[in-house]
């Protein structure tokens, strides 16, 4: 049936009241891939592809109703956002509507604590659920041990360890995602694509080789969505070295919960979390109730959201200052 499609995709009762609300003839279907001038849609006919405009930006996971010559977009449940533009201080969405994001963390990778603190941000910055997935587990001897320390260092967050080599952990991932809109974060080669691959049933993906050292080699060029035969969708992502989240107060409350009790203790409202005398933050440190290294990402975090706001206020006072010297004397 047509509409099995759709639910398929994901639909929910939203997007149909949505549609009924504005008058529109119905769902007409959700991106699962947007190149330049175009998208993708997955329709419950089937896939087309249709012209976007300028003005209507669509993301890979947007729902949109009407019809093919006029789509209209529906409300977002939820934005995955990065930091973005030519001054590195826009909003820019990565992916919607997603429900989970899973964050792709190889066994046998170096643990990179403020990139993944980044992507946990970004997932609770989006209103979604974060489930850290440690890949390739079968590389190493204990990596239920691995899980357990990178949950502790992110805070509690959730984690699952799994291995598409032997098929470890698979059926309980499997489970854990099943009739939900997933998205896949992590740094390239972390199994991302294979991974993909082994969730949909098929060779969807191209999946690189394996480097001698257990690494895999970057594959994904572009955010697509792939329907699961177990109920929900997948959104693979390329592979990043770096992030920038857009830094919402939300998601690095969320992230940093520990660190974001305490900091209200501090005497001082602009205490720099340093050496200064009555901060709170320091004296769970040397107590111990707090971690070094969660407490120097939860900074960079801060930090970070510091100068996009400077750069930003610089940025509106060049504009404006600009705007009136071109103004025509009188």
């Amino acid at each position: 049936m047509p509409d099995a499609r759709l639910n398929a995709l994901g639909l929910s009762t939203a997007q149909v009241e949505e549609c009924q609300d504005r008058d529109l003839p119905g769902v007409l279907g959700r991106v699962s891939r947007v190149d330049r001038g175009f998208a993708t849609i997955e329709t419950a006919q089937g896939a087309l592809r249709i012209e976007t405009q300028a003005s209507q930006e669509l993301v890979v996971g947007d729902w949109l109703g009407g019809t093919a010559d006029q789509a209209v977009l529906l409300t977002r449940h939820s934005e995955l956002a990065r930091l973005g533009g030519p001054h590195k201080d826009q909003r820019q969405t990565v992916v919607a509507n997603v429900d989970l994001v899973v964050i792709v963390h190889s066994a046998v990778a170096q643990f990179r604590l403020e990139l993944l603190s980044t992507f946990l941000v970004m997932a609770y910055d989006a209103g979604a659920e974060a489930l850290v997935v440690i890949s390739k587990s079968d590389l190493i001897d204990d990596a239920d041990a691995v899980a357990n320390h990178i949950s502790t260092k992110l805070g509690g967050v959730e984690t699952m360890t799994m291995s598409t080599a032997t098929g470890y952990g698979l059926n309980a991932l499997r489970q854990r995602i099943k009739d939900q809109s997933i998205v896949l974060l992590g740094e390239s080669g972390t199994g991302k694509s294979t991974l993909t691959n082994e969730l949909s049933g098929s060779e969807q993906l191209t999946a690189g080789e394996l480097s001698r050292s257990g690494q895999g080699k970057h594959t994904t060029t572009h955010r697509e969505l792939i329907v699961l035969p177990t109920g929900g969708v997948v959104i693979d992502t390329p592979g990043v070295r770096d992030a920038a989240s857009f830094s919402g107060e939300h998601g690095i409350a969320m992230a940093f919960h520990d660190i974001c009790d305490v900091v209200p203790h501090c005497r001082f409202s602009d205490c720099e979390h340093g050496d200064t005398a009555g901060c709170a933050v320091s004296e769970a440190l040397a107590s111990g109730a707090l971690d070094l290294e969660r407490v120097t990402a939860y900074l960079a975090e801060i930090a970070q959201r510091t100068a996009i706001t400077l750069r930003a206020e610089e940025r509106q006072r060049s504009s404006a200052s600009s705007a009136r010297g071109r103004r025509p004397k009188a």
